[in-house]
């Protein structure tokens, strides 16, 4: 089966100018060439979350098509082409589906289209029977993307017309007016599936919607509050994490702290190297901004790293845990000379003080401090103003007298 791969250059603006006037007069047309409408569902983000390759699926149903990008496509124009049809160079196979709703109205509402698969067999080796497949093996493709394309016959790949698809000498019969454009394309309409509306041993049937559609959005997203952060402590936009590798001041991808990794700052590149993260992150305070250095009189406090329960631990010592699938460290001080075993883990009050913040300026300040490098030997690269506070201490009440 040839899967022709174009060179096309559709950043051609002449070219492409020429053929969306040359579209413009086939809508117009009283005869019009066959209108032909494909779908394309992209399983990238089932592949990313259930760690899948699809190519390897496909073997499941003995097909051997290219599905390596993580897109089946499809077209129901089986009236027209009782077979796989080729635009821009991709293959789309026929199958019985149906999709209604996609109509703009004037109503301000966002259209919700509806996809119906017909039930067929799921040992046709073809890309509906590996789609039906992931289905019944994952349950569901929620949250997968479809794309619905639309051109005429006219305008498909010359390769669609070869009396057979290996033999690129006898042309069959052409649509009239034939004239193969890669640039005729309809608008595309991009949803994404939000729900299985429809199951049944006949029809499947998923509702769509639009990016757009913020149904059961709740806002204000964020309150406005004077007073009080709003960040998670040493979460994202508190940041207060320091770097992999100690006294480093720059640091790999793999060393990001996976904090940073959540927040994807490792995709920043050189631009994210240098993200102003303290040295060290230590622990500074309870949640009432009492200094812990002086809560138990000492001159320091020494970063053990994560705890174990079979280490002993003297008063001083610095601890963090870090729960499984958490991605912020929590730490506390021991208060207790020979502090160890299980049963003194933190954060156990009678032997560990924990690091908390009082989700004040007062509380991010002492982590922070007011200018570089007067958070102690901590290195913070905050300049003054430039605190991460999540509150908003210019949002004050006023008052209505008068």
């Amino acid at each position: 089966m040839p899967e022709p791969e174009p060179k096309i250059p559709f950043n051609d603006e002449t070219r492409a100018k020429s053929s969306i006037k040359s579209l413009n007069s086939e809508l117009s047309n009283l005869t019009p060439s066959a209108l032909v409408t494909m779908f394309e569902i992209d399983l990238n983000k089932l592949i990313e979350t259930k760690g899948i390759n699809l190519q390897d699926q496909a073997k499941d149903v003995n097909f051997i098509g290219d599905v390596n990008d993580g897109i089946l496509r499809f077209h129901n124009n089986i009236n027209i082409f009782n077979s796989y049809i080729i635009w821009r160079g991709k293959t789309y196979y026929p199958a019985p589906i149906a999709a209604e709703g996609f109509e703009s109205t004037t109503k301000g509402v966002l259209p919700q289209p509806t996809l119906t698969i017909a039930s067929q067999s799921e040992t046709g080796a073809d890309q509906l029977a590996l789609l039906k497949h992931e289905i019944k093996k994952f349950g569901d493709i929620i949250g997968s993307k479809v794309v619905r394309r639309r051109t005429f016959a006219k305008y498909l790949d010359r390769i669609n017309f070869f009396a057979t698809r290996g033999d690129t000498r006898n042309l069959a019969t052409l649509p009239q007016g034939y004239e193969p454009d890669p640039y005729a394309e309809l608008p595309i309409d991009v949803y994404f599936i939000e729900r299985k509306q429809t199951e049944n041993k006949n029809v499947l049937t998923y509702q769509l919607s639009s990016a757009l559609d913020m149904e059961g959005t709740k806002i204000p997203k964020r309150v406005i509050v004077s007073d009080k952060c709003v960040w998670q402590y040493r979460g994202i936009g508190c940041w207060y994490q320091c770097k992999e590798g100690g006294e480093t001041s720059t640091y790999s991808d793999e060393k990001f702290p996976p904090l940073l990794k959540k927040a994807e700052i490792s995709k920043l590149g050189a631009g994210g190297i240098d993200l102003g993260l303290p040295k060290k992150a230590t622990a500074v305070a309870n949640d009432k901004d009492e200094k812990i250095k002086d809560i138990l009189q000492i001159s320091r406090i020494v970063p053990k790293g994560r705890w174990e329960d079979n280490e002993s631990y003297s008063k001083g010592d610095s601890v963090y845990i870090s729960p499984e699938g958490d991605h912020i460290k929590y730490y506390f001080v021991c208060k207790k000379d020979g502090t160890i075993g299980s049963a003194t883990i933190p954060p156990n009050a009678e032997h560990w003080i924990a690091d908390e913040c009082s989700k004040s300026l007062t509380g991010c300040r002492l982590r922070w401090g007011a200018g570089k490098g007067a958070a102690d030997d901590r290195g913070c690269a905050i300049q003054k103003g430039e605190l991460p506070f999540g509150g908003f201490p210019a949002a004050r009440k006023m008052s209505r007298l008068g």
